[in-house]
């Protein structure tokens, strides 16, 4: 998971105009428009488990992530329209085996501790080299494991190949040169995208640097 600065300042126009539009609800927004500046906050990752997303449509007719409310609907309608509760994610294995359900189709409607908006998620979150992640925080472990369901084979897989690519990039492991590659990682490529997974690779090469 990556910090997320939400921006008041992204907020679409036409969000705030349905927002102003007196019984207007969420169904009411042009979606596109929320969903597209999401995608540059988040550099098209998933806010969840950091895999790619994106606003093309899939074979199915929907796009490939979806809006995603932190404070549930259901719990906090006063926040429907706050585009300060939105995120974007990916589809979470929609329709597929319920064992490889994660991110919100994974979570529902249930509270969550750990909170991409906040600078402290990154401090509260571990990985593995093998791609696991974990907290040794017992609620955010929970909220990784369970509520998200985000150590399933496909995301510790992508998380582990996204490690080793950081790894076989270096030119050599001295300091210089491992700084220099977690601040690429934290840098947006010339599209606007970070790259799949990187706060896994951050965190390991971090630990590494810390040994030298």
């Amino acid at each position: 998971m990556k910090y997320i600065a939400k921006d008041i300042d992204n907020e679409p126009r036409s969000l705030k105009e349905i927002r102003s539009t007196p019984g207007a609800g969420f169904d009411d927004c042009e979606k596109g428009d929320i969903r597209e500046a999401l995608l540059r906050e988040q550099g098209h990752l998933c806010a969840y488990c950091m895999d790619r997303i994106s606003d093309r449509t899939g074979k199915d007719g929907l796009p490939n992530m979806k809006i995603e409310h932190y404070n549930a609907q259901s719990t906090a309608p006063d926040k429907r329209l706050s585009y300060l509760n939105m995120l974007g994610v990916c589809r979470g294995g929609y329709k597929g085996p319920s064992h490889l359900l994660h991110c919100d189709v994974s979570r529902k409607n249930q509270p969550l501790l750990i909170d991409p908006r906040k600078k402290d998620c990154e401090r509260l979150i571990k990985y593995t080299p093998s791609g696991e992640i974990f907290s040794d925080h017992e609620t955010v472990d929970n909220d990784l494991k369970e509520t998200l369901n985000l150590n399933i084979r496909p995301l510790r897989d992508g998380r582990a190949a996204a490690i080793q690519i950081a790894k076989q990039s270096l030119k050599a492991y001295s300091a210089g040169a491992i700084q220099r590659q977690i601040n690429k990682l934290e840098q947006l490529n010339h599209k606007g995208q970070y790259t799949e997974f990187c706060q896994a690779a951050i965190y390991i090469l971090r630990k590494k640097l810390r040994q030298l």
